[in-house]
């Protein structure tokens, strides 16, 4: 049979909880280079850095959704969005926006970033719309997620 590309699912974990690493690269391995690898449902930042290397070239995961519903944003750390810079051991922070810092915080999320957030609202706002409820917040902080993750591809694709 012919097949569009290969999937590689589940979370696969040793005895302490880690990431067992050396099973997706032995997956990814197997996988002819000529077809899409699939990562299915992994997908924290420094995750798919690795998995990228390996070969893979597409994922699906809840966590930048997920992480905006519960007020957490992703925000490179200054110098490292760019190629280089992801692949650094700690190459992005969250930021916690309910946390009564940015009550008036004027700075954008992620000052590198060109997401509708970033370009247009400080923390202090986005802050006040979950304070309030309002579901411009969840449509705002889910926007900006998902553009640090195509960011985040775009930089390792280069």
């Amino acid at each position: 049979g012919r097949f569009d590309g290969y999937g590689f699912g589940g979370w696969p974990l040793d005895g302490d909880g880690n990431m067992r690493y050396d099973i997706l690269k032995a997956a990814a391995d197997a996988m002819p280079d000529t077809k899409v690898k699939y990562a299915m449902g992994l997908g924290r930042p420094e995750e798919i850095v690795k998995l990228v290397d390996m070969g893979y070239t597409l994922f699906d995961c809840v966590i930048p959704t997920r992480e905006a519903r519960h007020q957490r944003l992703y925000a490179f750390k200054p110098g490292m969005d760019n190629a280089q810079g992801v692949h650094a051991d700690s190459f992005y922070n969250f930021v916690y926006i309910l946390d009564d810092k940015h009550c008036r915080d004027d700075r954008p999320v992620d000052e590198s970033c060109d997401c509708e957030l970033c370009r247009r609202y400080p923390r202090a706002y986005l802050h006040h719309l979950f304070k309030v409820g309002d579901s411009q917040a969840y449509e705002l902080a889910t926007t900006h997620n998902l553009r640090f993750y195509a960011r985040l591809m775009e930089f390792l694709r280069k």
